[in-house]
């Protein structure tokens, strides 16, 4: 085996070995932030992990002016948390490609994105003494609504440009554009009775919640946009007429007004059908992130266009209907795309990826740190 495949397997595995769930990545980045160390960056945290909940805040990673040559910096991005069930997880090598043992996800969803940067910086470091000017982003709790780059100190970026190593594609493939994603919770409170003495004085928030279910949209709306509720909770015994319901939804769209307009429907469904029953309604939502489009004249676009080929690579450019931290970074003026890093079906405990594409990503990381 090639010996820079071997030494990305081993610490592939060596990172995916470690815990690193949302809010508990402390231990990832510990080992992180030393990898960064030796190689020469600068690396402070913000404190995000504090505004968030969690143990660890992102890394923030910088070459130090004496080793970089003049240009404007270009940032690149992994993130350190992986899905549950991601404890424990114990990586297998089975012939060109890596797998986990099968009860938790394997962690290439972002270990990939951490790996080929490390590896793409090693190279860089043995291929040239003074680098073009690059800063770092290891973000935490991705996996919850990119709440690490939501909360990242941006003051402390130069970068105007950015490349996010988190997608379930092929190596070549660009995320130029992802959907606005919000969230909303919806409350149904009712009225309790025993349901076999007197269900006349009750208001079931169950049957309120039903019938507004029957009419909201759901799946895709249109070509761009999609709606969904994902999560029910409530009742408390069988012979009560349930009281109180709990239910948790998401609208994705390109389109931010359409986002907007479909949310208001499904709020418009709920408050009819809670007013129809006599029921009190809560509905709250939140942006989680905004969409982003980034078109094929941009300056990442353009430098993507003359690293893939190189690392003999085509390029071609999609639309995601999932976020990434990209979403953050071009909400904050530093035009991103998202990269295809080769992991195969991401959040199940039957992940994998393709040693090649695992290489392939380390080159792709060279040639943008060298603007190759």
């Amino acid at each position: 085996m090639h010996t820079t495949a071997a030494s990305l397997i081993d610490e592939f595995c060596e990172l995916v070995r470690v815990d690193s769930e949302p809010l508990e990545e402390a231990d990832l980045a510990q080992v992180v932030e030393r990898k960064l160390i030796e190689l020469g960056f600068e690396v402070e945290r913000d404190d995000a992990g504090e505004l968030i909940g969690g143990n660890c805040g992102n890394l923030i990673a910088k070459l130090p002016s004496s080793v970089c040559c003049d240009g404007e910096p270009i940032l690149l991005c992994a993130h350190l948390d992986r899905v549950p069930p991601g404890k424990g997880v114990k990586p297998r090598v089975d012939g060109d490609r890596i797998f986990s043992s099968g009860d938790t996800v394997l962690g290439a969803d972002d270990v990939a994105g951490l790996v080929a940067i490390l590896a793409g910086m090693r190279m860089a470091r043995k291929t040239r003494s003074a680098l073009p000017p690059l800063e770092v982003a290891i973000t935490v709790c991705e996996e919850k609504g990119l709440q690490g780059s939501r909360h990242l100190d941006y003051s402390k970026l130069r970068s105007k440009v950015g490349f996010v190593f988190d997608a379930a594609r092929p190596v070549g493939v660009v995320v130029s554009g992802a959907p606005t994603h919000i969230k909303f919770d919806v409350d149904i409170v009712g009225r309790a009775a025993h349901a076999g003495i007197n269900p006349q004085d009750g208001v079931s928030a169950i049957r309120a919640a039903g019938a507004a279910l029957s009419r909201v949209p759901f799946g895709w709306v249109d070509e761009n946009t999609t709606a969904n509720i994902g999560v029910i909770r409530g009742g408390e015994a069988m012979n009560i007429v349930c009281e109180r319901v709990h239910l948790v939804g998401e609208v994705r769209s390109h389109d931010d007004a359409v986002a907007e307009r479909v949310l208001k429907e499904i709020e418009a469904c709920f408050a009819y059908e809670a007013a129809r029953s006599g029921a009190k309604l809560d509905f709250q939502a939140s942006v989680l992130y905004k969409s982003y489009r980034v078109g094929e004249d941009s300056d990442a676009v353009r430098l993507l266009r003359n690293a893939l080929p190189s690392i003999g690579r085509s390029m071609t450019l999609e639309l995601s209907n999932g976020g990434t931290d990209a979403n953050q970074f071009n909400a904050h003026g530093i035009e991103s795309v998202g990269l295809g890093i080769g992991f195969e079906q991401a959040h199940s405990t039957r992940e994998s990826i393709a040693v090649e594409e695992l290489v392939a990503a380390a080159e792709l990381a060279h040639c943008l740190i060298l603007r190759d």
